[in-house]
């Protein structure tokens, strides 16, 4: 099963490349609406990865749950609802007050996922989450992400009254502080589903801080993150110096042109494991990129 999680914070606001949570979610799903932004794609230049992941589910057929995490606006396609808020802007107020809840959500789900298959892939589709990962992976001792950031940290770690590294093995208390909701269910979705079935996050800096998160939780078990070459390579990151900090399993799928986010990683691992190639979903994502190219620009906020 892959699992999209859709939510929103107040913290950010989304990368270049990035759709709206909903746009994407509907997108994975049925490929249509169009995303709302003006698409241009000339051979070579960048795949958006929500456009990945659709490749790789239309190749492959895996089955795909989309998961409301907390968006301001709702998919337009079938999803499971958690009740989750979107988050809040942890520079002046708590971000995710209801975090225990999440996670007892989260976990039932991912309970629910695991007899459905031995494999849960889980992806996120979180404009803003870039940020929010940043000051939960700060508050637990790990190196700054993004340098754009630290006034987001300054004044979220005076409000608090703490310095980098306090929350260590303060996993609630770190996420309802600093987080957001799509983090803490699916950290409960792995630790749910780990009994039955395979697990990995899908993704980049987001999904380190889930893992991270796990970790502060008390989870001594086994994780696995897949994520693109794309942010293994950037140089302004030391993504796999963190993952190993972390006592991560990581696998590092060839995508030069990709993002990491909507589980493009993750995706292009599951199709692989159901014997459809890299090769095959490029190909098919080059496609989708030049029909987009072609179509007129939808308006899906109606």
């Amino acid at each position: 099963m892959f699992v999209l999680l859709t939510g929103d914070t107040e913290a950010g606001l989304r990368k270049p490349g990035r759709f709206a949570s909903h746009e994407e979610a509907g997108f994975i799903w049925w490929g249509i609406p169009a995303p709302s932004d003006t698409f241009v794609f000339q051979k070579g230049s960048e795949i958006p990865p929500a456009v990945f992941t659709r490749a790789a589910r239309l190749v492959s057929d895996f089955p795909v749950l989309i998961v409301r995490a907390g968006t301001f606006t709702h998919p337009v396609c079938p999803f499971m609802e958690t009740g989750a808020q979107p988050g809040k802007n942890p520079r002046k107020e708590k971000a995710v007050p209801d975090a225990r809840r999440l996670w007892d959500c989260g976990f039932s789900i991912g309970r629910l996922v695991a007899r459905m298959g031995e494999t849960v892939v889980i992806g996120e589709s979180v404009p803003g989450g870039d940020v929010t990962a940043d000051l939960l992976l700060r508050a637990f001792g790990m190196p700054p992400v993004d340098p754009d950031n630290e006034s987001a940290w300054e004044d979220a770690s005076s409000r608090l009254g703490i310095t980098p590294k306090d929350l260590p093995g303060r996993g609630f208390e770190a996420v309802v502080e600093l987080g957001d909701p799509m983090q803490v269910v699916a950290a409960g979705i792995a630790t749910g589903a780990r009994d039955r079935a395979e697990v990995v996050l899908a993704g980049g800096i987001p999904m380190l801080a889930v893992a991270a998160l796990l970790r502060n939780l008390g989870d001594i078990g086994r994780i696995t993150i897949a994520t693109t070459s794309r942010t293994v390579d950037d140089p302004s990151l030391d993504f796999c110096s963190m993952a190993a900090s972390l006592g991560l399993e990581s696998m590092v799928i060839p995508l030069d042109y990709v993002r990491d986010g909507a589980g493009a990683a993750g995706a292009a691992w599951y199709a692989e494991r159901l014997d459809f190639t890299l090769e095959r979903v490029l190909q098919r994502a080059a496609l989708l990129c030049g029909e987009l190219s072609a179509a007129p620009t939808v308006n899906t906020e109606g």
